[in-house]
């Protein structure tokens, strides 16, 4: 009889060890299922500086994200310009005059853009995601626009509507999402200067040029040069749907490492951009999954003889 509960009492120790593995592993693959979101940021300032290649930045990173990695319209949160407000709100490439942004992103007939780049909006932005994103979520945060540095040395991005925003209080409110990982690719001027109060746990800070740099557009095309090959990195495709290869470890994804690299071998311009990841092999780890589609967005040819402008309006011949 004795021998008939020892059995019995290994039977339920074996069960109960087998439920709790069961247990660890939903567990496990609930944390690693996690949801990926993204907010995508372009001041502008005003009309007289919110160059339209701002708009094609935005619109190309959108667009790969919607088509090449299929990720759902309800998890991009779009903060650009006057946002929806249908006037003029954008300096069209080469001077030509003023336009409203296009509000339709990706191109399927519905709008994406409704919010404009304000702190009042930039604030409600993260304090739902604070309130949406699990501890197994990710967030991919992309600036492009204008930063200044002023005479004391102080910098600041610019916001819709001349507003300003510090390194400290952008800090601030990207730091009441708590997402498992988190990746930050900053495009603007003096990019540099936000990197170090965006750093910590979890998290990836791509800065386009140094803490005393201006980032720079291209010279061939309407984008901004670091950004534009970043882009065309995890894309795997240019804006004209033309085959760019970063995967370097050829595992079918571009992590952020990778197309970290492939950005600085082909940036053309002045400009030191930096990656910083905690811990440092995150930045090797993390990309934003397998391309969906085999070519691609397909946007209209960019006329290579447009004159083309850096961030302070200065045209490049």
């Amino acid at each position: 009889m004795q021998s008939f509960y020892d059995s019995l009492y290994l039977y339920i120790v074996n069960a109960m060890r087998h439920l709790l593995l069961l247990a660890l592993l939903g567990w496990a693959t609930v944390v690693l299922a996690g949801e990926t979101y993204a907010v995508i940021i372009s001041g502008g300032r005003s009309k007289m500086y919110n160059h339209e290649r701002y708009w094609n930045d935005c619109a190309f990173v959108y667009r790969t994200l919607r088509q090449d990695y299929q990720l759902p319209k309800d998890r991009i949160t779009l903060l650009m310009g006057d946002g929806d407000n249908p006037a003029n709100d954008m300096l069209l490439d080469g001077a030509t005059g003023f336009a409203s942004s296009l509000v339709d992103l990706d191109d399927d007939g519905q709008p994406d853009l409704t919010l404009a780049a304000t702190r009042r909006n930039l604030d409600d932005t993260f304090r739902g995601l604070a309130a949406r994103l699990t501890a197994s979520d990710r967030l991919f945060l992309f600036i492009t626009n204008h930063g200044e540095r002023d005479s004391e040395g102080h910098v600041h991005l610019w916001l819709w509507g001349s507003e300003q925003l510090t390194p400290q209080e952008l800090a601030s409110m990207v730091g009441l999402c708590r997402p498992a990982t988190m990746c930050i690719l900053l495009g603007q001027c003096y990019a540099g200067a936000f990197a170090a109060p965006l750093q910590g746990e979890g998290r990836i800070v791509i800065a386009a040029c140094g803490v005393q740099q201006m980032s720079w557009s291209c010279k061939d095309r309407p984008y901004d040069e670091f950004v534009y090959h970043w882009t065309c990195a995890i894309a795997r495709h240019d804006e004209q749907g033309r085959p760019i290869d970063a995967d370097t470890d050829g595992d079918g994804c571009v992590s952020m490492q990778e197309a970290f690299d492939y950005a600085c071998q082909h940036d053309r311009r002045p400009e030191t951009p930096s990656l910083t990841a905690l811990p440092a092999s995150l930045a090797g780890s993390w990309s934003l999954g397998r391309v969906e589609t085999e070519t691609g967005i397909s946007l209209p040819s960019i006329p290579t003889n447009q004159p083309v402008y850096d961030l302070q309006g200065r045209r490049y011949d």
